[in-house]
This record gives structure tokens, C-alpha cells and sequence, in this order.
């Protein structure tokens, strides 16, 4: 296995050679990744005493409390075309995906701080092991809304075949927002504490628990047309408005955020050793 060695000399002096590096580190991470992700989620059930039912706990106690608050007219809510404990359940399960996926390049990166600077793993393989328990998560909070769906008579539609497109689109925008937080998040925690902060109050401005308003600020939230896609095409809708802007906005900055911390790299090993 070849030495790697940090210098403080720029990578984009040889642009060809860090692409091709970068690339390489990248066809070897999902090896890693997989390794990695079921040791850490062995380790982390063994230690609790629900288990896997932390994954649905957080999602099925804000549905509830949502669900109360509607049926109380405590805030008033328009009617849904579905029932509401459908509505928010599916639109919480697509928030989550999104808050997840935001959250975890810098939970993964934070956590593994001794192994970046004391080894040759790549950071690839610590983001996508992030991925997949984006993926886990997301896989049995669906089999909770399937569940749901059934009890609610809900018939679901074709186009609910496209809802992975819908859920890698919401993923897509989280870990390439939550990428970009990576070098500054790495020195500071405050950059932790601020995304957790960000995410409370941007859940308000995304329609997760309403109906989408016809104009406002909750028009102009990325989220939004990616998370009303997803919800519509389980059950029978068409595409919002704004859903294919979002989705090549969301694969670029992904992109660009790979790179940019490709290039910090060094720099955030150093401080960090």
C-alpha cells in the first residue's frame, strides 16, 4: 500500500493528476463504505435497548403531535386530499431523508477525526458508509408507511415506482449542502450546532405538515418542489414545479463540494493531527 503524504502545495497545480486521484479514491470507497457502515451499526444497536426502533420513533412522535394539533384546530391547517396522518407521515419520511443526509458528511467525518489523520482511508468511504445509513433509515421508515397506507385504505399509484428518484433527489440536496459544511465544520462545532438550528427552523418553511401555499417564501425553498414530487408521486400525482431545477442544482453542487473538500483535505488532516 502506497504512503500518502499532505503538502500545502496546491493540488490544482497538476488539475489531471488530483481528478485521476480523486476518481480512484472514489472507485475504492464503496468496499470500505460497506464495512464500515455495518460495524458502526452493529456497534450502535448493541448499545441501545430499543434498537432500530430509534429510526422510527423520532418521525412517528412528530407525526402524532402534528396530527393532534390538526385535530384540535390548535393551528389551522388546510384539508388534505389525503388523510392528514398520511400526509405528514409521508411528508416527515421525506423531511428526514433530507435532514439525514444533510447531517451526515460531518457526523461521519467528526466521528472518524483520529482515523483520517492516522490513516489511508478515504474520505469517500467514511461519506458514502453516511449514505447508506441514510439508506437503512429511509428503507424501514418506508416499511412503517406501508403499514400506514394499508390501515388508511390508501390506494397507492403507479408512479409510486418513481419514489426513489424522489428520495435520491431529497438525499442528493442534503449530502451536498451538508458536504460543503464539511471543511469549516471539521475545525468548528459550532458549524454542527448551526445546521441543527437551521434545520428546526427550515423545517417550518417546508410543507411537511401543510399543503404547499400558492406563493411565498415556502415557493422559493429547494425543498420544497422535491418534496411535494415525491409525496405526489406516491400516490398518484404529477411533478411539481421547479422538481428537475432542483435535482441538476443538487448533482452539481454535490459535485463541486467532492472536490472542494478534496482540495481542504490536506489542509483540515494538518490541523487536525
Amino acid at each position: 500500500m502506497s504512503e500518502i503524504v499532505y503538502t500545502s502545495e496546491s493540488e490544482l497545480r497538476y488539475p489531471r493528476r488530483f481528478l485521476a486521484e480523486a476518481f480512484a479514491d472514489l472507485r475504492h470507497a464503496p468496499g470500505v463504505a460497506w464495512r464500515l457502515f455495518r460495524s458502526h451499526a452493529q456497534a450502535r444497536h448493541r448499545r441501545t435497548a430499543l434498537g432500530y426502533l430509534w429510526l422510527l420513533l423520532p418521525t412517528l412522535a412528530t407525526t402524532l403531535i402534528w396530527v393532534y394539533v390538526q385535530s384540535r384546530r390548535i393551528i389551522a391547517i388546510e384539508t388534505t386530499a389525503i388523510p392528514y396522518p398520511i400526509y405528514v407521515l409521508t411528508g416527515m419520511i421525506c423531511w428526514q431523508v433530507f435532514v439525514d443526509a444533510l447531517n451526515a458528511p460531518l457526523q461521519q467525518l467528526t466521528a472518524a477525526r483520529q482515523t483520517i489523520t492516522r490513516s489511508r482511508v478515504p474520505h469517500e468511504a467514511l461519506i458514502l458508509a453516511g449514505v447508506f445509513d441514510v439508506l437503512l433509515n429511509c428503507a424501514v421508515r418506508l416499511l412503517v408507511l406501508a403499514a400506514a397506507l394499508i390501515a388508511f385504505q390508501v390506494p397507492v399509484a403507479a408512479t409510486a415506482l418513481l419514489l426513489p428518484v424522489g428520495l435520491g433527489a431529497l438525499a442528493m440536496l442534503g449530502f451536498a449542502l451538508g458536504l460543503l459544511a464539511v471543511p469549516l465544520g471539521m475545525l468548528y462545532d459550532d458549524v454542527s450546532r448551526a445546521l441543527l438550528m437551521i434545520a428546526t427552523f427550515w423545517f417550518f418553511l417546508t410543507p411537511v405538515i401543510y399543503p404547499t401555499p400558492a406563493a411565498g417564501i415556502v415557493r422559493l425553498n429547494p425543498v420544497t418542489p422535491l418534496l411535494d414530487t415525491t409525496r405526489s408521486w406516491l400516490l398518484g400525482g404529477t411533478t411539481a414545479n421547479g422538481f428537475a431545477a432542483v435535482t441538476f442544482f443538487a448533482i452539481a453542487t454535490l459535485i463541486v463540494a467532492w472536490l472542494f473538500h478534496r482540495l481542504a483535505r490536506p489542509h483540515l488532516v494538518a490541523r487536525l493531527g
